[in-house]
């Protein structure tokens, strides 16, 4: 470093040492000789221009002393290049301008007649570091013999580094104007003379934040923003670690990188769904409502959970519920005797009453005519053929045999059994009838009669065959599944206690002269012939009709 403090003001403003001597460029470049300045001129001894006027002005000399130059007739120039970067090696400083002194002397009244000034003056070009023009000065001298002009420049740019500077060219241009022989051109005393520069500590260079106006303020604190929030920017240092860890603390959810993003992920999902896991809170609930949905029968909390239980039983049985959807068809299905309406009832309703009684209808299977078979006998409720014409035979009581005590033999009398099979209501029945048994009454009474009334006997065999029908259809009616086939069976049970032997007989009766008289008299008394008069007054079998009916028994 080849500066030194050379002054201190309140400023706290530092001058140079005298670059053209200790500018750190070695010897060659020490301006205080002359001999090291740049430019054309004569060396040696010289006694000024040569010749007064002409076309061949006389060059600069340098003194024979090494010490300045002598300008003769023409105009000519010479300079001193100092590089600032060498010369001022100081850091943290900035430079403010420079401070000057010139020994010249352009005092040409030896010349008496000589009546224009001899131009001179002297230039400080101070360039930027890629060599361009920063600012120029210049400074000009007119008629003076030898004097010191001092001065100083400010470069009115705050904090301007040694190294914003190239060179600073300090030149001198001069010229005899008129050429006269002799010393009389300006003088220029480069030994005498000094350039330093001013400058001062930079705060900038300390803390480029020390102002807006620092050089790399901007990156100054684009870096201490940074440092502070590397969220400051996306093209921090660590912003992408740091705004990651910021969305984290916002919403752990942000990245699966987050620390408590699985907690907060799955909060996150049983918020959304209760059911997205066991352990969520309100799962049960949930689960439960789901499962309702699904199917009401789930569980009896469910909402339409008793509609969707018998909708099941529904389902299972149609038949479990009046109030099932297809419980009239399913009804139907299964007994089309449920009701009138179901499909088939008229088929199944006539198939029924032929099961009960095959003299429901001509039509029935096994329907026996039983009108006109002697002539005396009215249409029966259902009874076998073989039966009710059954020929009771005659039988002949033999005389009894007398024989020897000791050597009789009692002659055994074999009687045959016929055994009848007689269906009643789809219910086969078997009626044992001794023919003896048949008629034991009658040969009780008549036991002296060799032979029995058919006609008798007969009548008495259709009763017994009523009775035992009367007696099928009330055991059929206890066990009946429901209350109309329980109706049902009891009209038949009607119809049959209903019956009377030879009744078709009393159409065959004619009355006399074709019409009924109003009045009859009758043995007893008179009485007016009406059907409840006769029911309630005359009929003697009135009570135990109306006795059978409800008692179900015979007469």
């Amino acid at each position: 470093m080849v500066c030194c403090f050379s002054s201190y003001s309140n400023a706290q403003q530092y001058t140079s040492n005298n670059l053209l001597q200790n500018n750190g460029m070695g010897y060659n470049h020490n301006y205080l000789r002359a001999e090291n300045w740049s430019g054309t001129y004569g060396i040696g001894y010289w006694g000024g221009s040569t010749a007064s006027g002409g076309n061949n002005p006389s060059i600069p000399n340098r003194m024979p002393n090494n010490s300045g130059f002598n300008w003769g007739g023409a105009d000519s120039t010479i300079s001193a290049t100092i590089a600032l970067n060498t010369a001022l090696q100081l850091s943290g400083i900035q430079v403010e301008g420079f401070e000057y002194e010139w020994r010249v002397k352009n005092y040409n009244t030896t010349s008496r007649t000589q009546t224009q000034v001899d131009p001179f003056e002297i230039t400080v070009d101070v360039k930027k570091a890629d060599g361009s023009i920063f600012t120029s000065y210049n400074y000009q001298y007119g008629r003076t013999g030898w004097q010191v002009f001092s001065g100083s420049e400010s470069f009115g740019v705050p904090h301007l580094p040694v190294s914003f500077f190239g060179d600073v060219v300090i030149s001198a241009q001069a010229q005899d104007i008129e050429n006269y022989a002799g010393h009389y051109g300006p003088e220029f005393n480069v030994s005498a003379s000094s350039f330093k520069m001013t400058y001062s500590l930079d705060p900038c260079y300390s803390n480029p934040l020390h102002s807006a106006t620092c050089p790399g303020y901007a990156t100054a604190f684009y870096n201490q923003q940074c440092t502070a929030n590397p969220l400051y920017d996306s093209g921090c240092t660590g912003y992408a670690a740091a705004y990651l860890t910021q969305q984290c603390t916002s919403n752990p959810l942000y990245s699966t990188s987050c620390t408590g993003y699985t907690t907060a992920y799955y909060n996150q999902q049983c918020a959304l769904d209760a059911l997205y896991d066991k352990g969520c809170k309100g799962y049960q609930a949930a689960y439960t409502t789901q499962q309702c949905s699904l199917d009401p029968s789930y569980d009896p909390s469910c909402t339409g959970y008793a509609t969707a239980i018998g909708n099941q039983q529904c389902i299972a049985d149609p038949t479990s519920d009046p109030s099932c959807p297809d419980y009239y068809v399913e009804m139907c299905k299964a007994d089309a005797l449920y009701d009138q309406g179901c499909s088939g009832y008229s088929t199944a309703y006539f198939d029924q009453q032929c099961s009960l009684d095959g003299q429901y209808d001509q039509s029935c299977p096994g329907y026996i005519d039983l009108s006109g078979n002697d002539g005396d006998v009215a249409v029966l409720d259902p009874v076998v053929d073989d039966v009710v014409n059954v020929e009771v035979p005659v039988f002949v009581v033999p005389e009894p045999v007398v024989v020897v005590e000791d050597t009789a033999v009692e002659e055994e009398t074999v009687v045959e059994v016929e055994i009848v099979e007689v269906v009643i209501d789809d219910t086969p029945q078997e009626i044992v009838s001794d023919q003896a048994d048949l008629i034991e009454e009658e040969v009780v009474m008549i036991e002296s009669v060799k032979k029995i009334d058919k006609v008798e006997a007969k009548a008495k065999k259709i009763k017994e065959i009523r009775q035992e029908i009367i007696e099928s259809l009330a055991d059929k009616m206890s066990t009946a599944a429901s209350f109309g086939i329980q109706t049902k069976i009891q009209s038949r049970i009607i119809k049959v206690l209903n019956f009377v032997q030879d009744f078709d007989g009393y159409g065959n009766n004619v009355i006399p002269d074709g019409q009924f008289e109003e009045e009859v008299n009758l043995k007893g008394g008179r009485n007016v012939d009406h059907q409840f008069a006769r029911w309630f007054l005359n009929d003697p079998n009135y009570e135990r009709l109306e006795a059978m009916q409800y008692e179900l028994k015979g007469y």
